[in-house]
């Protein structure tokens, strides 16, 4: 029993750290790839962007930007917090160059801004569902805080195994070359002689 829980702890420690290392890689390429990850925190885009949803958004020039794509842009009301609306009518400004009125799928109102954007802008180019909910949560502080406990638990369980560590197969005794039996002879010969004297 004592066996078979082991196995089974090995091979699901193998599988979270395989699917972790995975997980990375795969981020790692996509970063590489031009994608920024923008977790989806509100349900004004439902049911484009459900919440928890990770979005992956692009850079694109912006003269590139046409009613219907979904853009991420800063705030211009909150700063330093990050908006995932639809672009829904393009205005020419007073001063000259676009504007951009957005607004949410499930919203029934528009938003209260027109923005104007920089030269590139994030453009929605797909979004994994429930993916935002692992990196909001890892964000928090007790996914550190289970992480750190998580990690210190794994370090004590490998030093108390190499303290505890039972020895179950006997060391095979050592032969040595110039005692040994002679060619041809019977090797049991040898343990008995070694016994005997």
């Amino acid at each position: 029993m004592r066996q078979r829980l082991g196995k089974i702890a090995k091979r699901t420690a193998g599988l979270v750290s395989g699917l972790a290392v995975l997980a990375a890689v795969a981020y790692g390429l996509l970063f590489l790839a031009g994608y920024r990850p923008v977790v989806v925190y509100s349900g004004s885009m439902e049911p484009t962007l459900g919440v928890g949803s990770l979005a992956l958004v692009e850079r694109v020039p912006s003269k590139h930007v046409r009613v219907g794509d979904v853009l991420t842009f800063a705030d211009p009301a909150q700063p330093g917090r990050l908006v995932t609306h639809r672009v829904v009518e393009v205005v020419e400004r007073p001063e000259g160059g676009l504007a951009y009125r957005t607004k949410g799928d499930a919203n029934t109102h528009r938003d209260p801004w027109a923005i104007a954007l920089p030269a590139e802008a994030g453009r929605l180019a797909f979004d994994l569902p429930y993916v935002g909910y692992a990196l909001w949560y890892a964000k928090t502080r007790e996914a550190r805080t289970a992480l750190v406990f998580v990690l210190a638990g794994l370090v004590l369980t490998l030093l108390l195994r190499a303290i505890w560590r039972r020895d179950d197969e006997p060391a095979a005794p050592v032969q040595d070359s110039t005692d040994g039996p002679a060619a041809g002879g019977d090797p049991k010969a040898f343990w008995i002689e070694a016994l005997t004297r």
